[in-house]
């Protein structure tokens, strides 16, 4: 029995170290997973998003469509969903020689699209994205407001 408990001592005192790693490891794993990524390092420089546009579709026949803030839906304003920024973030939005400043004021797109911008088909319009419905714009935040 002796034999027995000096084994499993032994065995403890070998996996402890690679255990407490690979615990330290996978907490270090599940933060990145799971941590929201803030948007500070985006307003600084700006970044480039694969946006869309939205409008047209089933919410143009809903009269009180209600977009995430709670606003009745327009198709025509100069308005974006993000699913990160915060409500009332004011984008420039630049897609080849067009700019466009617009407002969060919506969540999306679905996060399985690989896209990380929907527009509104009037700020699509002034960028030019209709004729091919995606595009890769550069995004400056401009703050809210």
């Amino acid at each position: 029995m002796k034999h027995v408990f000096g084994v499993l001592t032994i065995l403890g005192l070998t996996t402890a170290p690679a255990l407490a790693h690979h615990a330290a490891r996978h907490k270090a794993q599940h933060h990145a997973r799971h941590s929201v990524r803030s948007a500070e390092p985006a307003q600084a420089q700006g970044f480039t998003a694969n946006a869309s546009f939205y409008g047209g579709g089933p919410r143009r026949y809903e009269p009180n469509a209600r977009t995430a803030n709670g606003e009745i839906f327009n198709m025509w304003d100069m308005t974006a969903a993000h699913r990160t920024l915060p409500m009332g973030t004011r984008l420039l939005l630049t897609y080849g020689d067009r700019s466009v400043i617009v407002r969060v004021n919506d969540r999306g797109p679905a996060a399985w699209t690989g896209r990380s911008l929907d527009v509104s088909r009037g700020a699509a319009t002034e960028l030019g994205l209709i004729e091919r419905g995606t595009g890769q714009v550069r995004v400056t935040v401009l703050g809210r407001g």
